[in-house]
């Protein structure tokens, strides 16, 4: 069974890139304590990059797009740490706009602090990927249990390293 295409949000997405656990903690509510030095930081770069773009743009209370330039969707990531799993959450808003709101739209992310960006086109190969991640999520999103704590590079810096390793 696969889940509902609108019901596992942005962060889930991004989250199931980095870290199956941390994706079935958000698809399940349980969320981080919102004082996560990482958290604050994060809503800090999105706060003053971009002041004069920015434009926070829900959809269906499942995507946040962090703003629209014209035709261009734009993701604000602090770094380029998960700079792949940042291109597959944008590959999943242009995915979703496209298949659920028939608008095509080109994307782009954005690493202020770094100076960078990465220009994201909706390619056949890409929606195929974002295709696949729905279905290899499924039944890690729908378990009754989380997957097993792993340990990663990122978990010393993950704001659910106490849940997983108290």
């Amino acid at each position: 069974m696969m889940p509902d295409f609108r019901t596992i949000n942005a962060t889930v997405f991004y989250a199931y890139q980095v870290c199956p656990r941390e994706a079935w903690f958000y698809y399940h509510h349980i969320n981080p304590a919102q004082d996560h030095e990482l958290l604050d930081l994060g809503r800090i770069s999105h706060e003053f990059s971009y002041q004069r773009d920015r434009k926070e743009i829900f959809v269906d209370n499942l995507l946040k797009i962090d703003l629209i330039r014209g035709e261009l969707v734009a993701e604000v990531k602090r770094t380029s740490k998960h700079k792949r799993a940042a291109r597959l959450q944008l590959a999943y808003y242009l995915y979703y706009l496209k298949h659920e709101k028939g608008l095509d739209f080109e994307g782009v992310l954005l690493f202020p602090r770094e100076r960078k960006t990465e220009k994201v086109e909706l390619t056949p190969e890409l929606e195929g990927e974002v295709e696949s991640l729905m279905k290899q999520m499924t039944p890690v999103l729908l378990a009754e249990e989380p997957p097993p704590a792993e340990k990663i590079k990122y978990c010393k810096s993950c704001s659910f390293n106490e849940l997983c390793w108290g």
